[in-house]
């Protein structure tokens, strides 16, 4: 087990006492220090005096052996078993409780105790969970060793064998203690106690004269949505070279940044004024006792002006709820059954964004007899018409196909960098131009790794020669995910990079992530790819397959081994795969639009019709399943055809210029011109300078555009 760092060895908390009595009795009885204790009388919350609960059909009955606390509930195998709970898992509002499996693993009860109601209850009440589901207590989804445990101890080690899948799982501390956050003190400490003290002291990895910036991304690495890029967390580097957060995609959040999915209020605080501000966690909060430092109003008051707490304001009576400010400025949502979350992104409520594109807003979610169209005059009557610039403006259409909003949030570095990256990751799902590559290319030298990071992943969707020699400069990254997801470029580009020892370092950093996420069916995944990627096909195959194995509905895998045995001349196999997931997911576009492609390209015109048709009449169609859709219905003369379908398109992409232009031709082909009109004009709102829609609108408003008849 590692325990030397750079800053010296593990030590324990209880070394930090002489010096630091106030810092460790507020820590003390903290969600911290509760994060994970062994199961005892001590710290048991739950009713195990032969309780029952019961859940879509499954009897879960806990009750005590002896001392030991323990649990009758279903199996990995659909058999009823007893099982014996070896620690608890947090404290309030909910204690969950964790059982011993073979090979090193630790799984999670997704029965939990509610500490505020006394009651157990379902973690995923709505899901009827299977046995053999990814998602069952049993299997990898609810395994503390890859899913909880990184968070929850202090210098934990995953330490797990891809070859005999067992986990040696290790850790310092059993909960998050001083050195989980502070790092190891050996050092820090010997240097007071020893009393040598000519020279400065040895520093610690968090301490008290840091950025607020350095704070925030300190505190990120366990409050954040994030994969892990190391094995280790060696308390040495930025948190990207460790971690890879999720950025603001829906549906993990909304289309405007807001939560939606369980996000961590990492990617949510960095999107705000406050944090661009100055402002960091601890700021608000005491970390130690993880409470705010103030209640109420007062917490807000500690920053801004008296007369935001005032009806002048927030035209709400003085002294209720409605007159919070976290209830306008901080929405939030339930994860995890009970528990209450607040948005960190700290925003104005837009209740305009909601009339216009369904996104949430605050008002609403108190006034829910009222209408967004009320919530919104409201706003307007009185703050009036004019909205300040927020990066949901642009966000929010560039997710639905906006090509133009998505170049304005990439091109101003203005813009929060989490939003700028994400961005970026949308811009690439429709075709580029050589411009719109540029652009990109312009972004490689951004100061925030979070847009480096993006460029290269999104430049390694294009084959274009010259842009290795863009790329061949970040695999000296200063970060490693930079670094990595260059050599990833090299790697699944099948080029030669310029500075071949700084790619097999970057590629081997690349390798050992993979391999570190080989018990997740998304790093088996990722390894089917890279191995296709290095013409390794039976690997890529057996990788494919594995993660099918691990989790029965990731059908990413399943529409790659798919592809794979269609180029293998499986064609049936193929078929079989398609439809399976199709079975799983029938709102999964995806399936549908390879099995027409599929059916398209062994000359079964009419079956793929059938399923390009279905790709593009689910409630989120497929946007290049669409596109084309349309052509084809095009092609055969079926002009009006093609037009119904890219309104039903437009419908979720509305300003996609590719559907907008295939959909100008259908209407010009079947002599709708008053259509063709609309539908050009709003080509010249996306792109005002392009020649071609000038010349068409110009020639439809005079007439001498015809229908042209196939």
């Amino acid at each position: 087990m590692k325990t030397e760092t750079h800053y010296g060895n593990f030590i324990g908390s209880s070394s930090c006492i002489d010096c630091h009595q106030k810092e460790y009795d507020n820590w003390e009885g903290s969600h911290h220090d509760l994060a994970m204790k062994i199961a005892d009388s001590s710290t048991v919350l739950g009713d195990f005096n032969d309780a029952e609960f019961i859940h879509k059909g499954i009897t879960t009955r806990f009750f005590k052996k002896g001392k030991d606390y323990m649990v009758n509930t279903e199996g990995p195998d659909g058999e009823y078993h007893d099982y014996k709970v070896d620690y608890t898992f947090g404290v309030e509002p909910l204690q969950q409780y964790l059982v011993k499996f073979p090979k090193g693993q630790y799984q999670v009860l997704l029965t939990a105790w509610d500490s505020n109601k006394d009651k157990w209850f379902a973690l995923q009440e709505e899901l009827d969970i299977r046995h053999n589901e990814w998602m069952h207590w049993s299997r990898g989804a609810m395994r503390w060793n890859n899913m909880c445990a990184d968070c929850h101890s202090t210098n934990l080690q995953k330490n797990f064998d891809p070859e005999t899948e067992i986990y040696n799982t290790k850790y310092s501390e059993i909960n998050v203690s001083c050195e989980a956050c502070h790092g190891p003190a050996s050092e820090h400490v010997n240097y007071y106690k020893n009393g040598e003290q000519s020279s400065d002291p040895p520093s610690l990895y968090m301490e008290t004269d840091m950025s607020s910036k350095e704070v925030v991304d300190k505190c990120a690495r366990c409050h954040s949505r994030r994969s892990q890029l190391t094995d280790y967390f060696d308390y040495q580097g930025h948190f990207v070279d460790h971690y890879d957060p999720e950025l603001l995609v829906y549906p993990t959040y909304e289309r405007d940044g807001q939560i939606k999915d369980e996000d961590y209020v990492y990617g949510s605080f960095v999107q705000s004024k406050m944090y661009h501000s100055g402002v960091s966690c601890t700021d608000c909060h005491d970390p130690h006792t993880t409470k705010t430092r103030k209640t109420g109003n007062d917490l807000c008051l500690s920053c801004h002006e008296k007369s935001y707490d005032e009806p002048s304001h927030h035209f709400h009576e003085e002294g209720t709820d409605a007159s919070l400010c976290v209830n306008c400025h901080m929405t939030g949502k339930i994860y995890m059954g009970n528990d209450f979350r607040r948005d960190h992104s700290f925003r104005i409520p837009r209740p305009d964004q909601t009339v216009k594109y369904g996104t949430p807003n605050a008002c609403n979610s108190c006034h829910e007899d009222k209408s967004a169209e009320w919530a919104s005059q409201v706003i307007v009557d009185q703050y009036g018409e004019e909205r300040a610039e927020h990066f949901s403006d642009y966000l929010i259409p560039g997710q639905l196909g906006d090509h133009s909003a998505l170049k304005k949030l990439i091109s101003d570095p203005d813009f929060p960098a989490i939003v700028r990256a994400t961005a970026i990751r949308q811009f690439v799902n429709t075709p580029l131009s050589p411009q719109d590559l540029e652009l990109l290319q312009s972004q490689r030298k951004d100061s925030s790794a979070l847009v480096r990071n993006e460029v290269v992943r999104a430049l390694t969707n294009f084959s274009n020669p010259e842009l290795g020699t863009y790329i061949n400069n970040l695999l000296n990254d200063t970060v490693r995910l930079v670094r990595m997801n260059a050599a990833r470029y090299f790697t699944l580009q099948n080029k030669t990079a310029q500075n071949e020892e700084a790619f097999q370092k970057a590629k081997n950093e690349y390798l050992d992530y993979l391999n570190m996420n080989s018990d997740f069916p998304s790093g088996q995944h990722q390894l089917g790819t890279y191995y296709e990627a290095t013409g390794e096909i039976q690997k890529a195959l057996n990788a494919y397959k594995k993660a099918i194995e691990i989790d029965d509905h990731y059908n990413f895998s399943r529409m790659n081994l798919a592809l794979l045995f269609y180029k293998q001349g499986k064609v049936a196999e193929a078929e079989k795969l398609y439809l399976k997931v199709i079975e799983q997911e029938p709102q999964f576009a995806e399936s549908y639009y390879m099995l027409g492609l599929l059916y398209n390209e062994t000359n079964n015109t009419e079956k793929a019709m059938e399923y390009l048709s279905k790709a593009c009449g689910l409630e989120t169609p497929l946007m290049r399943a669409c596109y084309n859709y349309a052509l084809i219905l095009q092609q055969n003369g079926q002009h009006l055809e093609s037009v119904s379908v890219l309104e039903k398109a437009l419908k979720s992409f509305p300003m996609d210029e590719n559907l907008l232009y295939v959909k100008l031709l259908g209407e010009i082909k079947s002599g709708h011109n008053n259509a063709a009109v609309n539908t050009i004009e709003k080509l010249l709102q996306i792109a005002p300078q392009n020649s071609r829609y000038q010349d068409i609108s110009r020639q439809l408003k005079q007439g001498n555009i015809s229908p042209v008849r196939n």
